[in-house]
């Protein structure tokens, strides 16, 4: 139970952590009732706690007490102690973070990458983590400890014992310091000064931005991401006619080349609608090859495609821009003509039988003929029916023998 009470405690939010002089925390219970619990704080001087338990923070702090606990009855929310712990000046590097985290602490003694210091007001240094230690190695031969200016250029060593014997240094923002001196190659860090326990801890990173190797890293990670976005837009360039020839094949008829049924059927009612409202022609002309079951059921399926293939072909020359032909379905196709009245109508479906009767096919030795259908729109009429009367006509057209054209 003591374990469980203490985990609710560690994942609650804890303001008193970031209380000043704040040492350590626990949770103690009864051997008798281990539901009855003390929340005990240790302090590095009265004046922390007591400043902490005058604090908005602490009386905020109750909010997140885990809820079902049971409380001790004597009191009205928490039983809650406090000592001091005594205050023992940092000797050692890990001394001085020691009280942040122990997992930060063994992290920062052992970097390779983040330089700390910790250094005495007079800028000598009591210890260094291991990145340091490449900087300002290690001398048992000098009876002397090094002060940190020693190896700074001159006003950035000035600028550092301004800031070691000013009151307020703790937490102060990022200066550089130029390192100049001592058997290493000039180097320049970015760097915070944290006060802690009588002594300063002083933690950089390199700056690098005037380093050959970074440079190059610089460059060949710049022309890496070129290369990939490069890339990237070619695969969008490849994407998009990908896109492109999908829609295309969902819009035209592969064999003919011409729209196919779906698109039709998508313009057709928008056409009609727009010749009602403007009070416009529109006309279409219903084609249906001469017994073209036999083409294929004798010369073979390829000679029944060059004959639609050529077809197609005949239709396309017939066409203004705006107008549209369409593979109805097998060897049917319709042909809309915005703006184009039944006489208009005839003059285009005439050339047609007769562009078709001077085609010659090599697989197919005989003469191609068609039987056509024509119809105008009439006065609030759909373009279903419009289709309707033009499929009527055709009939007709073929009833009579075919190679000709009917109108509705």
């Amino acid at each position: 139970m003591e374990a469980e009470v203490r985990q609710a405690f560690l994942n609650r939010p804890r303001f008193v952590e970031k209380a000043s002089g704040f040492y350590d925390l626990d949770v103690l219970t009864d051997a008798a009732d281990p539901s009855v619990f003390l929340l005990l704080t240790r302090w590095r001087d009265e004046e922390s706690f007591r400043t902490w338990h005058r604090s908005e923070s602490h009386h905020a702090s109750h909010v997140f007490i885990p809820k079902g606990l049971k409380l001790d009855p004597a009191f009205t929310l928490l039983t809650i102690g406090h000592s001091i712990q005594p205050s023992a000046p940092a000797q050692t590097l890990r001394d001085a973070i020691a009280n942040h985290s122990d997992a930060l602490s063994e992290w920062l003694t052992n970097s390779d990458t983040v330089f700390a210091l910790l250094l005495s007001p007079d800028g000598t240094i009591r210890e260094r983590n291991r990145a340091a230690q490449r900087i300002f190695p290690a001398n048992l031969a000098e009876s002397t400890v090094p002060k940190l200016w020693d190896y700074l250029v001159l006003s950035d060593s000035e600028h550092l014992r301004r800031k070691l014997s000013e009151s307020e240094s703790a937490n102060d923002a990022s200066f550089l310091l130029n390192l100049a001196e001592g058997d290493q190659s000039p180097v320049t860090w970015e760097a915070r000064l944290l006060r802690c326990d009588g002594y300063f801890l002083l933690l950089a990173t390199e700056e690098r931005r005037r380093d050959a190797l970074f440079q190059n890293e610089i460059l060949r990670i710049t022309n890496d991401l070129s290369i990939a976005v490069r890339e990237f837009a070619q695969k969008n360039r490849e994407l998009k006619n990908a896109n492109e020839t999908i829609e295309k094949l969902a819009r035209i008829d592969g064999l003919t080349g011409l729209a196919n049924r779906r698109i039709l059927e998508e313009t057709l009612p928008r056409e009609a609608a727009r010749a009602n409202r403007l009070n416009e022609s529109l006309s279409v002309i219903f084609v249906d090859v001469d017994h073209f079951k036999p083409i294929n059921d004798e010369f073979g399926h390829d000679a029944g495609d060059q004959v639609l293939a050529q077809l197609g072909n005949i239709f396309k020359s017939q066409l203004r821009s705006y107008d549209l032909a369409a593979r109805f379905g097998g060897d049917e196709f319709v042909l809309l003509l915005p703006g184009t009245t039944r006489d208009g109508a005839i003059v285009i479906a005439e050339r047609i039988r007769a562009g078709v009767g001077t085609l010659a096919f090599p697989e197919y030795p005989r003469q191609v003929t068609v039987s056509i259908g024509i119809a105008a729109l009439g006065i609030g009429e759909t373009g279903e029916e419009l289709v309707a009367h033009a499929d009527e006509a055709l009939y007709r057209a073929k009833g009579k023998g075919g190679n000709r054209f009917e109108v509705a």
